[in-house]
């Protein structure tokens, strides 16, 4: 779209604040959490977004099927799941709730994973945009993961009723050399997503990493993959990372 700005900030911002729990914009917008979850049986979760500056923010909300292909996110439009109210503006100081409703219920013993789009709006005629129309200043992209009856994302830390299916990753990884460089790909085999962070390798007496706060997410029978620096070897190494909800880093096996 001709004069819309741009600036996807996600990736940088989440690795960040990825334990605080909270997702800080270089526009004094905060929101959060950054991992809502709409649990079986229940039928929204609330998001926060909070302005800490000087000026009101005008914001719109969408919310976009989520998929993983290709080692590349795609995501697509969808009615399952609704952002309410789809825009807001919200006053310096303040914040706003934000509901997101699951319209139609994610398969029984299932997760569904969805991107939750915030925009940043600058409105026309203002001093930032004299232009007619809208522009797009900032765009944030909140993961978001509706499980079905029956389901429930194993954190590790509690013991779900005999009616409830945890859900987990089953991750494997293996080295791949793409266009002369080499790439760590990582397959999740299991029923629910992986959110990789704080990956490290270990090789004979080093440990590098890949990664100090968020990596990235690898969805169920997905494959993703981030390079790898030049000091790791293409084998011989251990692969370790926080992943989900887990305290403590746990390894990776390879394929």
């Amino acid at each position: 779209m001709t004069g819309v700005l741009q600036r996807i900030g996600l990736a940088a911002l989440a690795a960040f604040w990825l334990l605080a729990g909270e997702l800080h914009a270089a526009s004094s917008l905060l929101i959060w959490p950054i991992n809502p979850r709409i649990e079986a049986g229940e039928k929204a979760a609330a998001l926060w977004l909070e302005n800490r500056g000087q000026q009101p923010i005008s914001l719109q909300v969408r919310v976009m099927a989520w998929q993983q292909a290709g080692f590349t996110d795609q995501l697509q439009p969808q009615q399952q799941v609704v952002g309410s109210p789809p825009v807001v503006t919200v006053a310096p100081g303040k914040r706003q709730m934000v509901r997101l409703i699951s319209m139609q219920p994610a398969a029984a013993h299932s997760e569904q994973a969805y991107r939750v789009l915030v925009d940043e709006m600058l409105q026309p005629g203002s001093e930032a945009n004299p232009q007619l129309g809208v522009m797009f200043q900032m765009r944030y992209s909140v993961p978001l993961f509706v499980f079905g009856a029956g389901a429930a994302l194993d954190t590790g830390a509690w013991a779900p009723g005999k009616d409830v299916r945890p859900l987990s990753p089953d991750l494997a990884y293996r080295v791949e050399e793409v266009g002369g460089r080499r790439y760590l790909s990582v397959h999740n085999r299991g029923g629910a997503h992986a959110r990789l962070a704080q990956v490290y390798v270990r090789q004979s007496d080093r440990r590098v990493a890949l990664a100090d706060g968020l990596l990235g997410y690898v969805l169920p029978g997905a494959w993703m993959r981030w390079p790898l620096p030049p000091a790791v070897l293409a084998s011989g190494f251990t692969l370790e990372a926080l992943i989900n909800e887990q305290r403590e880093p746990l390894g990776i096996p390879a394929l």
